[in-house]
């Protein structure tokens, strides 16, 4: 079967939402998940969705993870990268057992969630780091991250204000998601979700990244970060009302 099978629509889709999700998660520290699970289940079964999300996200972390590596805060990145992994992973496991449309109406009442306190709280919605907190967020993410392969936002409320300054917290991000990767996308490419007809959407995902993280790299200081996030978190909210009345009606 030829490595490029598939519908130009949803190579389309792929290459552009991989790239412009790279620029977000490149200027603040995460956000190509839940960017790409706005628009990957549109022209993907969701299962699949999932896991080329999770698999183009790979290289973009990895990339800001090692290219930083010296300014990541192992101290205060390891009470909140414990219980994400342990749980997450085992999510990701059943994540393939629990029906599409559960996944899909949650996934758009996790969107709308997290549009909704970004947008309303974006001081305000940021918690006085700890030990405890850390636990108690990581374990949060891993469960968005099991189900919906988003678990971003509750990285970036407990990091941001732990570490403060910006590098050294794209750095940390970053390189817990590189770890949620390691341990779920065997997982998730095993699972029976991505097949030898999606070999030419992992390869063109995995350069659209490329390209993308680098230009995000170059701007990540010019482009004001509160405009980007409102505009983003807009979006993200509409679709996630979009998906509740689409599965429940």
């Amino acid at each position: 079967m030829s490595i490029v099978a598939g519908s130009l629509a949803q190579y389309l889709v792929l290459i552009v939402v991989s790239l412009f999700g790279a620029m977000i998660q490149a200027t603040i520290g995460f956000g190509f998940p839940v960017f790409g699970m706005i628009f990957f289940p549109m022209v993907f079964p969701f299962a699949t969705a999932v896991t080329l999300c999770q698999w183009a996200g790979a290289l973009g972390v990895a990339y800001f993870c090692f290219k930083y590596w010296s300014h990541i805060r192992w101290k205060t990145l390891f009470p909140f990268i414990v219980p994400a992994l342990l749980i997450g992973g085992s999510l990701t496991w059943y994540s393939s057992q629990v029906s599409v449309q559960s996944l899909k109406v949650g996934l758009g009442f996790v969107l709308l969630g997290i549009a909704l306190v970004l947008l309303l709280f974006p001081d305000k919605a940021r918690l006085k780091p700890s030990p405890a907190l850390g636990a108690t967020m990581g374990s949060l993410s891993g469960v968005l991250n099991g189900f919906f392969a988003i678990g971003g936002p509750p990285v970036a409320l407990y990091l941001l204000p732990a570490i403060g300054e910006k590098i050294a917290y794209i750095a940390t991000v970053n390189t817990y998601f590189l770890a949620f990767k390691i341990v779920s996308l065997p997982i998730r490419l095993t699972n029976g979700s991505i097949t030898s007809q999606h070999i030419g959407f992992l390869l063109a995902s995995l350069v659209s990244m490329t390209v993308g993280s680098v230009i995000g790299d170059k701007i990540m200081r010019l482009v004001p970060k509160r405009l980007l996030q409102a505009l983003v978190y807009s979006f993200v909210a509409l679709s996630g009302v979009i998906i509740i009345v689409q599965e429940l009606v």
